[in-house]
């Protein structure tokens, strides 16, 4: 689980071609590789369920890292990631914790009532790293607001949207009682097959998250200084855009950008076009 003992820290970064590199590509600040560090525990817990095909198998999963974020603040950790994460920031053991305890909540749980009982939970199980990313984007005398940690909830619903089958095959609650009657009504009678069913209620999901996430990085205050977010935000919502295009295929096919396309995104909200 923790890797060997020499093994270079850049091996667990995220790597070219992913979201996560090109969202940091031209991160505002000299601290990007604390940026990368901090972005790959959260990418270590929140991916747990979608490679486990049971809670009984990535509960103790789970159980790990919050064993290791309790070495973490007793500064003895012995993860790869961690061990580069020693000394950053003293909130970021706590934090890392939330996102397990936000994970394991979401396992074996019912749907969330609403959408924004769905986002409440993400922000609440996610907010706290990004807290500790975003703090160090921005002068010292600066918080981060809750519109800001509202934002990255929705990123971090689309990307468990995402991979909504292995997840939910995980039993981990993803669904809400509110688009599936919204997706209802809309068809009248929802499809017997799997993949026209997560279709049409994901197709609903993912619009209204579309149209969210549209509103909230064209109001985002500050945007050049919250880059990281802010590009992410924008490979999402182009990703959220062809999803809908295709058909909303998500229980079938996991559809993501090319390298290229995500290279010039990047650039683009670099020089704020």
């Amino acid at each position: 689980m923790n890797g060997t003992p020499g093994e270079a820290l850049d091996s667990w970064l995220p790597a070219p071609g992913s979201d996560l590199y090109y969202a940091h590509l031209y991160a505002p600040t000299g601290d990007k590789r604390a940026l990368l560090t901090i972005a790959s525990l959260r990418q270590a817990i929140a991916g747990i369920p979608a490679s486990c095909s049971a809670p009984t198998i990535a509960l103790p999963k789970l159980a790990w890292w919050r064993d290791e974020l309790g070495q973490l603040a007793r500064g003895t950790p012995r993860h790869v990631i961690t061990r580069g994460l020693i000394n950053l920031d003293p909130a970021l053991p706590a934090a890392g914790l939330a996102l397990v305890e936000g994970v394991e909540n979401m396992l074996g749980a019912p749907h969330f009532s609403t959408l924004a009982a769905r986002r409440a939970a993400f922000v609440s199980a996610h907010g706290p790293l990004w807290e500790c990313a975003l703090r160090r984007c921005l002068p010292p005398e600066s918080g981060v607001s809750s519109e800001v940690l509202a934002l990255a909830g929705v990123v971090e619903e689309i990307a468990a949207l995402r991979d909504a089958r292995p997840q939910l095959e995980c039993q981990m609650a993803l669904l809400t009682d509110e688009t599936i009657a919204a997706a209802t009504r809309k068809a009248g009678t929802l499809p017997v097959a799997a993949g026209d069913w997560y279709a049409a209620v994901l197709g609903e999901d993912l619009a209204a998250l579309q149209a969210e996430l549209g509103r909230a990085l064209s109001g985002l205050e500050g945007r050049a200084k919250l880059r990281p977010l802010a590009t992410l935000a924008r490979l999402n919502l182009t990703l959220v855009s062809e999803i809908l295009r295709s058909g909303c295929r998500v229980w079938e096919t996991r559809t993501d950008l090319t390298p290229l396309r995500k290279l010039w995104l990047a650039w683009r909200e670099r020089f704020s076009l």
